[in-house]
């Protein structure tokens, strides 16, 4: 006997029509700069989404260097906020500095009024042989240029 004869099998459907695909035109259109903004923030959302389940975040985040990480940062806020309390401290000192200077202050401006006040200052004067004269014997100078000139003339030669 012979060999069985080869029957073709057909399909039990068309296959569908294959449409074939566009190129991305190197033209810009109106509208393509927001669409490439869209799809930028879509990209960057998947990214962020899946950032946890990344290699690396997870080599890190399992890994003995992220307790180190996290105590080098936990040191440096320690660290800041010593700085922080130090400068507190600083400025409460210079504080207490001022308002001690300002005391001072207010206790020699007493003690000048004191000593430049006019009782006191007429006493002294009293006492070295001066007296205060009327106000009505008070009488005022007038000079000429001419008295000027023999006043430069006298100090030139000498007295």
């Amino acid at each position: 006997m012979g060999a069985p004869a080869r029957v073709p099998v057909l399909p039990a459907r068309r296959p569908a029509r294959q449409v074939p695909r566009r190129r991305p035109s190197t033209r810009r259109r109106p509208g393509s700069r927001s669409h490439s903004r869209l799809r930028l923030i879509g990209r960057t959302a998947h990214v962020v989404t899946h950032l946890p389940e990344s290699g690396v975040v997870r080599t890190a985040a399992t890994g003995r260097r992220w307790i180190a990480v996290i105590g080098v940062l936990l040191m440096m806020i320690v660290g800041i906020n010593v700085v922080t309390v130090s400068y507190g401290a600083m400025s409460s000192k210079i504080e207490t500095q001022i308002e001690g200077l300002e005391r001072q202050n207010a206790i020699l401006k007493s003690s000048e009024t004191a000593a430049l006040s006019m009782p006191r200052v007429q006493k002294q004067a009293q006492a070295d042989g001066m007296a205060l004269p009327a106000p009505d014997e008070i009488n005022y100078r007038n000079f000429s240029p001419s008295d000027y000139a023999a006043a430069a003339q006298r100090l030139a030669a000498g007295g």
